[in-house]
């Protein structure tokens, strides 16, 4: 029996640590308090390739993941990799809660989130009929709100979009 007991006080650690067993004196775990702030951010266009004179339209979707409600939640989308080869059409720029703005070459979202409430960003930009830059419509979406999945240099595919422009 001893030499269980190291194991049933590890046990019996862990338990009060992920908040299993309760008492007077718990404190919750650092991994769940950080889960109470989450938003998850993607992407997406109408298309999958452009051509000259077409016009993209892009969407953006930012939800309340988390347990709590967020206030001053933020995204940025940069468009420089966008505008080499379209023009952003600003007037476009709109979302269905908060508010959305451009101001080249980044489009920008602040708006408050309820617990599971998303917020739709939309813009558009049409292609120039001499397409200049790199023959690609590239965007990436970063963050600075706590518990996102698109901080300033990651990786995560939702974040961004690339689409070809033929020539």
């Amino acid at each position: 029996m001893p030499d269980r007991l190291p194991r049933v006080l590890t046990l019996v650690a862990f338990l009060v640590g992920v908040g299993v067993i309760t008492g007077a004196a718990m404190v919750p775990a650092a991994p769940f308090d950080t889960m109470a702030n989450s938003i998850r951010i993607a992407e997406t266009t109408d298309r999958t390739s452009a051509r000259p004179g077409d016009t993209v339209h892009y969407t953006v979707t930012v939800t309340n993941t988390g347990t709590t409600a967020i206030s001053g939640a933020a995204i940025t989308d940069d468009l420089s990799g966008v505008a080499d080869d379209a023009t952003i059409l600003p007037a476009s720029a709109s979302a269905d809660t908060g508010r959305a703005s451009f101001s080249s070459p980044e489009l920008r979202w602040e708006g408050d989130l309820a617990s599971g409430a998303k917020a739709t960003i939309s813009y558009s930009a049409r292609v120039n009929d001499r397409p200049s830059g790199d023959s690609r419509l590239t965007s990436r979406v970063t963050s600075g709100t706590t518990g996102n999945n698109c901080p300033a240099g990651g990786e995560d595919p939702a974040c961004g979009t690339t689409m070809p422009v033929a020539r």
